[in-house]
């Protein structure tokens, strides 16, 4: 064998995941197709519930730490809310995935940047990566690779999934405004079905972008438009349009295939209610690594222990979240209204953004009127998956 675990993908996921089992003495290579440092679309923000998972100081690629939002509903007029602690780190990805795949090389873990894999092959007990520089030969694998990774699609650790899709420019911040933005982001809440817009402070622009379900994405370039407009963001200063996807994998549909698994964005492990997956990637690699090294000790015949892990551990929230999805974007405008004039309601959002609350424990807070809520859910969804036309063009006559 070259190696014991190959991994595919130096994104968060994939960099932590290496960084956790060379620092045990596992033999890991790091693949990732393009040069570091390279930039990727995503807003960037590392929130206080998804560094408490590193063991491991961001500060060195942290441009912001926010403890305030400026909220708008429907482009309207904003209001405030500020936190005397911590909400989410603001970074770029090309700092922050050169800094963790560095982090994961400095632990022993072989990487090569710049070798994109072009096949993947996973027998009983062995995997091989082919490159267009050889092949190479592992006792497992270790997909992330995002939404349409190979690993996932070349060992059946593909899961089903649903899309949202996200568009993003950056506008430089200038210095005239830059204390209105030097801890603050801005949201615009019910505008987008199944997701919405921000603002984003880095250290010297903006990201700015909106989110919505696929079948919403050939409106999004006027929401973006709208939303840049809204916020007098100079339109000839804003750089190339840029998009992605974010994978929400269907519970119960697989990640894990013999010695083969996928993490983070390619296990589509993406938060459905923020659209954020930074945090679930970095729990994903902490779990993945158990799962690794049980199978490399030949305690299990396998690495299904992870998929059971993810299901156990990460699935909870992630089903929790989609229900809260579904019924504020089924109707908005109660949740904006009590965002705006509760300061308690507040509180809980600052609790679930620093994950000193969950979504099951929110869930768990409305007692009996859960089956409200379940009962809820299921019209939303329903909804959603048979939105017709007449539905979506009144939308964006709102």
């Amino acid at each position: 064998m070259d190696y014991d675990v190959i991994v595919v993908g130096a994104g968060p996921a994939g960099s932590t995941l290496a960084r956790l089992l060379a620092g045990q003495g596992v033999r890991v290579l790091l693949l990732d197709r393009a040069r570091f440092p390279r930039d990727k679309p995503c807003g960037g923000t590392v929130t206080v519930r998804a560094a408490s998972h590193l063991d491991i100081d961001l500060a060195p690629v942290v441009e912001r730490t926010i403890f305030a939002g400026r909220f708008t509903y429907r482009l309207g007029k904003a209001f405030r809310h500020r936190s005397d602690q911590p909400l989410t780190f603001m970074t770029q990805r090309h700092r922050l995935d050169l800094f963790l795949a560095e982090q994961a090389a400095a632990a022993g873990a072989q990487f090569h940047d710049g070798e994109p894999v072009r096949a993947a092959e996973a027998a009983e007990r062995t995997v091989t990566v082919r490159t267009d520089k050889g092949h190479y030969t592992a006792r497992a694998l270790a997909g992330a690779d995002g939404a349409n990774g190979i690993v996932g699609q070349s060992t059946g650790a593909a899961p089903r999934v649903d899309l949202l899709v996200g568009l993003e420019r950056n506008v430089p911040l200038e210095e005239t405004v830059e204390h209105r933005w030097e801890d603050t982001v801005a949201l615009d809440l019910g505008a987008l079905p199944g997701g919405y817009g921000w603002v984003f402070p880095k250290g010297n622009h903006l990201n700015v972008g909106v989110g919505a379900w696929r079948h919403f994405a050939p409106h999004l370039r006027r929401r973006l438009a709208d939303l840049c407009q809204r916020y007098r963001l100079p339109s000839d200063r804003l750089s190339e349009l840029r998009g992605h996807h974010l994978p929400l994998r269907r519970p119960g549909s697989p990640i894990a295939r013999g010695p083969a698994v996928t993490l983070g964005d390619a296990a589509g492990l993406v938060d459905p209610l923020s659209g954020e997956g930074i945090h679930t990637a970095f729990l994903s690699a902490r779990l993945a690594a158990e799962a690794i090294m049980r199978y490399l000790e030949e305690q299990t015949a396998d690495l299904s222990s992870y998929q059971a892990a993810v299901d156990r551990e990460i699935m909870p929230e992630l089903i929790a979240s989609r229900k809260l999805q579904d019924t504020f974007h089924y109707a908005p405008y109660p949740y904006a209204f009590v965002l705006q004039y509760s300061d308690r309601f507040w509180r809980l959002f600052c609790r679930l953004i620093r994950g000193e609350t969950t979504y099951v424990g929110l869930l768990r807070m409305v007692g009996p009127l859960g089956w409200l809520v379940d009962g809820w859910d299921i019209v939303a969804r329903r909804s959603r998956y048979s939105l017709p036309a007449e539905k979506l063009r009144k939308g964006l006559k709102r």
